[in-house]
Formats: structure tokens, sequence, C-alpha cells
């Protein structure tokens, strides 16, 4: 049986990559995501599930799920081209992903699939941080953060949960026993709209809602995250703060336990977070 070691929620902001190749170590991004590069190799995954929201790269208005996983033995990407960041070739887990999809549907939660995709920033920006050789298999989950109506923050959390409990019921294979689960997204964050920086294509509308998102999950109120993250309010925090689900769902999956790092980046509305992960109920 594969267990799960780690959960992660960090951001996928596409210009880190770009950033990091000037500035170097210098950069804050890079000392962050550092931090949770080391935090990986400790616990020695050798499978990772992304969880993070596509932008349009793989999925459109025309065909836009709510939940999704891809079951495909490779992707690739950025399908969106991110500056900076070089082509990847990444290996999936079709076997976990069919398991994680089957235990899905007998938990309530009808995922669709796709088995031709590539992948954008969303789920590579993390992943080239954190695994920069590439050279661990992924199992791909993709989560509708932005065109409403949105899944509830109940009903992230509650697939966060089904996804741990589907970790731990794979029978996987010896090489793929050990799994983190990376969710990434913004806490506030504005793309494009009216409330940008003046002069920038973004902005952070309320970075106290962040702030005070991080104080929930340091005191394990979760249930406080979920009564107030309604649609309406995380769009208050930008028209694209609804990936705070992601973060749901990695709240769903740890449980009681508690960060092992959690760090603010609250002029870029971005957090970066880490957790151990033993078995609970």
């Amino acid at each position: 049986m594969a267990e799960l070691v780690a959960v992660y929620a960090v951001p996928h902001t596409p210009s880190f990559v770009a950033e990091v190749l000037q500035n170097g170590d210098r950069s804050e991004a890079a000392q962050f995501f550092a931090k949770i590069r080391r935090h990986l190799a400790s616990v020695r995954a050798n499978l990772i599930v992304t969880v993070n929201n596509d932008h349009f790269n793989t999925f459109f208005l025309d065909n836009l799920p709510t939940f999704a996983i891809g079951l495909a033995d490779r992707t690739a990407g950025p399908n969106d081209r991110t500056l900076g960041m070089p082509w990847y070739e990444v290996e999936v887990d079709a076997e976990a992903a069919v398991g994680l999809q089957r235990n899905f549907f007998n938990d309530g939660f009808d995922f669709s699939s796709t088995q031709e995709f590539q992948i954008d920033h969303g789920a590579l920006v993390p992943l080239h941080f954190m695994t920069p050789k590439m050279d661990l298999p992924i199992v791909p989950i993709f989560i509708n953060c932005v065109v409403p109506p949105l899944p509830s923050a109940a009903r992230c959390y509650n697939l966060g949960r089904c996804l741990a409990n589907g970790i731990r019921a794979l029978s996987c294979r010896s090489e793929a026993s050990r799994v983190a689960i990376v969710t990434s997204g913004s806490l506030s964050l504005e793309i494009g709209g009216p409330r940008a920086f003046e002069g920038k294509t973004f902005g952070v509308p309320d970075p106290d809602w962040a702030g005070w998102i991080l104080d929930c999950i340091r005191s394990n109120d979760h249930q406080a995250l979920i009564d107030a993250a309604t649609e309406a309010r995380m769009l208050q925090a930008g028209n694209v703060a609804g990936e705070f689900l992601n973060w749901m769902i990695a709240l769903g999956a740890v449980g009681r336990s508690v960060p092992d790092i959690l760090i603010n980046q609250p002029q870029l509305g971005n957090a970066f977070a880490a957790w151990s992960v033993g078995t609970w109920s």
C-alpha cells in the first residue's frame, strides 16, 4: 500500500522562473522554494500528485470540468510558454491515476479524465523548483478555481480527505509507494482586472485575507476557512483568488497536522506551506 508522506501548498506564479534566472539565490522565490525543495527531499517521495487549476491552456470554456485527472503515461509543457522555463517531458503514473479516479467515484466525486493533454505553469512552476530534474512521476489533478460556479470550500476540503485516503488505498508498485501532494495557487490575486496595481498586470486586492488564512492554518481552524471561503468572498480577494480552493484540498489531506513550514509573501498574495503527514482519522 502507498503512504502519504507530505503535502505542500505553494504559489505557481509564472514570473518566478524568469525572476530566479535573473537574480539567482537573491530572489525571494528561490529562497522560499529552496526550503520547500529540501523538505520534499527529506521525505523521500517517489510520486507526486499535483493539484492546481488550469489557465485555459489545457481546458477551455467549451469543455471545462470542475474536477479532472490526467490518465496518460506522459505529459509535457509548459503549453503556455512560461517565460524562462524549458520544455519538460514528465512521466505520469497512469496506474495510480486510475486507482485514484476509481476511489473518487466511490466517494461521490465524479471526475472527468483526459488521456491526451499538456500542462501549464500551474503544475510546472512548483515542479520546476521542487523537482528540477523532473525525475519523479506525477498524477495531475485539475480543479476549476476560476470560472463560476466554483466548487465549495467544503467540497474541496472533503476532496482532500478523499485524495489522502485514496493514496493510502493504492496498491502501488514498490517504486511509487511514498506519495506527496503538491497543491498550488495564490490567496489574493487579480490578473488583468480593475484591481491590478498601476502599471502592472496583477494586483493583490486583499492581503489581509491572505494573512487571516495563514492565521487559521497556524491554529488548525479549518472550519473557519470552510465557513468563510465562499465564492463571493474569495472573488473579493481577486479574480483568481479562487485558487485558494487548491489550498483547501491540501488542508483536507493533512487533517490536524501542523505545518512544518508556513511562509507569507504578502506583497504577492502568496504563501508557502509544507506538512509532514502521518496517520489520522
